[in-house]
């Protein structure tokens, strides 16, 4: 049995619940099933692509819609995360988003933080020009949305942002080793990068002592691991843990003592901070 919740319900009885919000999930990965159940045939697909999740995007915005609400975003995001990031933004910085989906994320910030100058990219050519429309009706002026794959850095962008934000996408990524590696090269001598993602353990054992890992199991069988493996990707998935992240970043050229990493600020999500240099101070 497939337990849904309707999105119009969500919105009259918890509007900003972000548990209930996860349920909305299975309106658009349910039909895949018998796509997701043919990958693990021995000749079968490796994954099911972004194009078969034509939702995907507007759920997502809407999740992160949820969690900004709660978080005080993106103020009291910004001053979580210390570093210098808040007073930065205020001066006026140079900030590249990478994976900015529907751009809930970055026209916040933008509109909170007018002085500094925003570059936003996708892969989703739609989402990009959706979102240049909303920050049209909205007024924001400082952000360039533009195309470009997070596996691949753009050469015009090395040592050019003093701060690099990223929200939920690097487990969904086929190559995250890469996009790590290109972090540091797109930040200039004294820069700050955040990552925001799922926290979970990368034990399954221990995982499974969370109350909601079934739910996010779920989804990243059923969407994050599958549109990385469509993609020829390794498949990391939404509950990769904590302890392979940071591994992996070690790997990426972040050694141990530029790197912190925040679990209790945020309820279910981890902050990674990496410091290249002496950060924004």
């Amino acid at each position: 049995m497939i337990v849904s919740c309707d999105k119009d319900v969500v919105e009259a009885l918890l509007p900003t619940s972000e548990l209930l919000h996860f349920f909305t999930s299975l309106e658009f990965m349910a039909d895949k099933e018998p796509q997701i159940g043919a990958c693990f045939k021995k000749d079968g697909p490796l994954g099911v692509g972004y194009s078969d999740y034509p939702n995907f995007q507007d759920w997502m915005a809407e999740w992160s819609h949820c969690r900004n609400t709660n978080q005080n975003f993106p103020e009291g995001y910004m001053k979580m995360v210390e570093g210098g990031v808040h007073d930065a933004l205020e001066k006026g910085i140079e900030v590249l988003e990478p994976g900015c989906g529907r751009g809930r994320h970055v026209m916040k910030v933008a509109q909170r933080y007018p002085n500094s100058k925003f570059t936003s990219f996708d892969i989703d050519s739609e989402a990009l020009e959706l979102n240049k429309v909303d920050a049209e009706k909205l007024g924001i002026t400082n952000i360039d949305f533009v195309w470009g794959d997070f596996c691949n850095m753009k050469p015009e962008w090395a040592n050019k942002f003093d701060y690099v934000m990223i929200f939920d996408c690097m487990h969904d990524l086929p190559h995250p080793a890469e996009a790590m590696k290109g972090l540091k090269g797109v930040l200039k001598d004294n820069g700050i990068v955040t990552m925001l993602d799922i926290d979970t353990s990368s034990d399954m054992v221990n995982q499974t002592k969370n109350p909601i890992s079934a739910v996010l199991y779920n989804i990243s069988l059923h969407h994050c691991m599958s549109v990385s493996l469509s993609s020829g990707g390794v498949g990391l998935g939404a509950c990769w843990g904590v302890e392979l992240a940071q591994k992996m970043l070690g790997e990426a050229g972040w050694e141990e003592g530029e790197v912190r990493v925040i679990t209790k600020d945020i309820p279910n999500h981890a902050v990674y901070v990496m410091t290249k240099g002496n950060g924004l101070m």
